[in-house]
């Protein structure tokens, strides 16, 4: 008689929740990068880095500059209420600065995700619309493709993107791009999910 064997399933990284209630993991860390989920009222309840900056309990604008306190308790609201995906740029009391992404969960015990990335404080000095054409560059657009979609000029977009190079002090626009892909590209969860599929038709 045949007995039939089952293939045990291996359960991939990218299919795994991180348990949150266990406050922190920081084998999970990237550099320059943390991860934080907090609940409705702006209190983390979770992060991806040991650390005495931020505590399970305290709110998420704790250490942060005024002006990012401020930006962080308005974007909190936004995102639990309103359920929007949210970007903003804050900085703490130690002058570093951080991009932040911010997207609704479902979990009412942890309302909303958090993912940081510490930038150059260099970025501070670029205007909005050198940060949109950084944005562009970062998702592979073409200096034609950035014009079209900022409906600008494409002259106007060298001159953003040369000038954004100055500001930053970078020498060659190779050095923009990476730096573009360094700090201004993050997947967003709809990216995430058409990676997870197509690993799943592929394997």
């Amino acid at each position: 008689m045949r007995t039939h064997q089952t293939k045990p399933s291996v359960v991939q990284p990218s299919q795994t929740v991180p348990d949150w209630r266990c406050e922190n993991a920081p084998n999970v860390t990237l550099q320059d990068t943390i991860v934080l989920l907090c609940d409705w009222h702006g209190k983390l309840v979770w992060k991806s880095a040991s650390g005495d900056r931020l505590q399970h309990g305290d709110y998420l604008w704790k250490g942060a500059t005024k002006p990012s306190a401020e930006a962080l308790r308005s974007a909190v609201a936004r995102v639990a209420t309103l359920r929007e995906n949210c970007t903003i740029e804050v900085e703490n009391d130690r002058g570093e600065y951080y991009r932040v992404w911010m997207w609704p969960l479902n979990e009412p015990e942890a309302a909303i995700c958090l993912l940081g990335i510490r930038i150059p404080s260099e970025l501070a000095l670029l205007t909005e619309r050198e940060k949109a054409c950084l944005r562009s560059l970062a998702q592979g657009m073409s200096t034609r493709d950035i014009s079209k979609k900022l409906d600008i000029g494409l002259t106007t977009v060298h001159t953003h993107l040369r000038r954004s190079r100055e500001k930053l002090g970078l020498s060659s626009p190779e050095e923009l791009i990476s730096f573009a892909a360094s700090y201004f590209f993050v997947p967003t969860p709809k990216t995430l999910e058409g990676s997870a599929a197509s690993r799943k038709q592929s394997g």
